[in-house]
């Protein structure tokens, strides 16, 4: 009996994209359907079932994003993950319209051939699983272990992939400081001395105007780097580190932040910057979706863990997205805080707004302990 592979669908209107793609995926088994555009895919795979699609965001006529949307318009109860190729990071926006068309992940060019095939793989372990699944009641009783394996695998993925970023963040962050920040800091020296020794009214404006622009340079340099790497979390703590990423977004936003922070030394920064970067994405949400005027955060230091409250007066999550699975802001979220075997619960708040509820258990906590010991 023939072995009957799985479908994947490459779309890329540059062809050598598309033979760079071929090659990479040969050692996969499944069957490639190439195509250079969104309207020929469309012809191809009608009628054909999907395992996945790998799409290219920029293209003529039809982009990745559209194309996603009409491949799983009439996929209503069989949807297609979507990996799409960009060759930038693209921004918030593009990124959350991605995910609603289906996407399940962003790769950057050139890509990376190992980390490829691992997300194919993977994709693809989960699609023959769905399909035994489909054909026998019996078959999904002996499949459990391999389906809990399987999850398993990508928690263990996407905690190494949260590392990585962490890492990638601090590297960033320490270039930022010490060969930009350091340069333009040089530079104002040298403006500085320019200005006191030149006499032109004309010379002196044009130094004064270029001073202003390098401490702007400089400030933005600092910002850029604390957000990549908050070095006050590791120097201050996180209470210290929370005032001063929600005194940003209030000079930034203008929204108002009530803070509640019990101000504790933890012995655990894998905790603490769980929360900051739960944080971080939570106020983000709320500047971006809520609407909102006020955010209340507090931190309560308990027996057996931190218990973080983030909750806003705007116009409330949607009931059907409190348990979503597809949104990535939420999953992150989520994620950070089963990697510190802890919880994340989202609710509507009274009267109005959101409620995010963080805990992680911990037993590194002395509250009468000395930062400097």
């Amino acid at each position: 009996m023939v072995k009957e592979l799985p479908n994947i669908l490459l779309v890329d209107d540059v062809p050598a994209n598309l033979m760079y793609l071929k090659i990479i995926l040969a050692g996969v088994e499944a069957n490639l359907i190439e195509a250079e555009s969104g309207f020929e895919a469309l012809r191809k795979i009608e009628g054909i079932p999907l395992a996945l699609a790998i799409l290219d965001v920029q293209m003529a006529g039809m982009n990745g994003y559209e194309l996603a949307i009409e491949i799983n318009d009439k996929r209503k109860t069989d949807s297609v993950p979507i990996i799409f190729l960009t060759a930038a990071f693209p921004d918030i926006d593009h990124i959350l319209a991605g995910y609603e068309a289906g996407a399940v992940d962003y790769m950057i060019k050139p890509l990376n051939k190992k980390i490829l095939i691992s997300k194919v793989i993977t994709l693809l372990l989960f699609f023959n699983q769905k399909q035994r699944v489909v054909k026998s009641y019996e078959e999904l009783k002996r499949s459990e272990l391999i389906i809990q394996q399987g999850k398993e695998k990508m928690q263990l993925l996407n905690r190494h992939i949260i590392n990585a970023r962490e890492d990638e963040r601090s590297a960033i962050s320490l270039m930022i400081h010490d060969e930009l920040g350091q340069s333009l800091t040089a530079l104002k020296i040298d403006l500085s001395w320019m200005r006191e020794h030149r006499k032109s009214e004309k010379a002196a404006n044009k130094l004064e105007m270029m001073l202003a622009n390098t401490n702007d340079i400089i400030r933005k340099v600092q910002r850029i780097s604390s957000e990549l790497h908050p070095k006050i979390l590791t120097e201050l703590g996180l209470a210290d580190a929370i005032e001063w990423y929600c005194g940003e977004q209030h000079d930034r936003t203008g929204l108002i932040f009530e803070l509640s922070l019990e101000d504790v030394v933890s012995k655990d920064f894998t905790k603490d910057l769980a929360l900051y970067r739960i944080l971080q994405e939570a106020v983000t949400n709320v500047i971006r979706h809520a609407g909102a005027t006020k955010v209340i955060i507090s931190i309560k230091y308990e027996k057996s863990g931190i218990r973080m409250m983030i909750a806003d007066d705007g116009v409330g999550i949607n009931p059907d997205m409190l348990d979503s699975s597809i949104s990535m802001g939420l999953l992150g979220m989520r994620e950070r805080a089963a990697q510190c075997s802890g919880t994340l619960e989202l609710s509507l708040n009274e009267p109005s707004g959101t409620r995010v509820t963080v805990f992680l258990p911990t037993s590194n906590i002395n509250p009468n302990e000395d930062i400097n010991s």
